[in-house]
């Protein structure tokens, strides 16, 4: 019977989730686009086009945001990528209220310890932003966006710590880890935009 129940209520949980999937706030017309996009996803640059389409057309809509992000960080365009979870961060920042700098969000600023969908896409937008970064081979502001979620997320539900572990253990894992001192590295190069170079 306990198992019942958690059943259901996980059922009833993700159910009143769906009215905020981002799917089912796009307009029919960028929905239909979205099938075109994977249609040509092999062309790169179509697929693009595709893309920047739908930013023109709805620029400030979150289900928007979303698709811009998981395009760039599919095509393994890391900048891009982290500049789109940014860009959602500061959607769900407006609708909550919080502070547009996420360093200065607090635990008691928001509810962020239930299954509310804004809160929970804000904690989600964060860690996606700090995943990036780690690609990317910005360690500090990396492990800063991690340690945010960890501060509002304690129980580790997004999995902040387990990120943790994987951004900074010695062996490489997937082009994220971040270089160690006796590694010959070099930062990686987000596709179509060259080598990039740190300060």
């Amino acid at each position: 019977m306990p198992e019942t129940r958690t059943a259901a209520a996980s059922s009833a949980r993700i159910y009143s989730f769906e009215p905020f999937h981002f799917a089912n706030n796009l307009t029919p017309e960028t929905r239909d686009k979205l099938k075109t996009i994977f249609s040509h996803w092999s062309d790169s640059a179509k697929a693009e086009a595709l893309v920047r389409e739908i930013i023109d057309q709805e620029p400030d809509t979150l289900g928007v945001r979303i698709v811009a992000y998981r395009f760039y960080f599919y095509r393994r365009r890391s900048l891009e990528a982290a500049d789109w979870a940014l860009a959602c961060l500061d959607w769900l920042s407006r609708r909550l209220k919080l502070p547009a700098d996420w360093r200065q969000v607090g635990p008691e600023m928001a509810d962020f310890s239930h299954w509310h969908a804004y809160t929970r896409l804000w904690l989600q937008s964060l860690t996606a932003y700090a995943y990036n970064l780690a690609r990317l081979g910005r360690q500090e502001e990396s492990l800063a966006a991690l340690a945010k979620v960890e501060e509002l997320d304690p129980l580790g539900n997004l999995g902040a710590p387990r990120l943790r572990q994987v951004f900074t253990r010695p062996a490489r894992d997937a082009g994220m880890v971040f270089p160690k001192e006796y590694e010959n590295w070099r930062a990686p190069c987000a596709m179509d935009e060259g080598c990039l170079e740190e300060a």
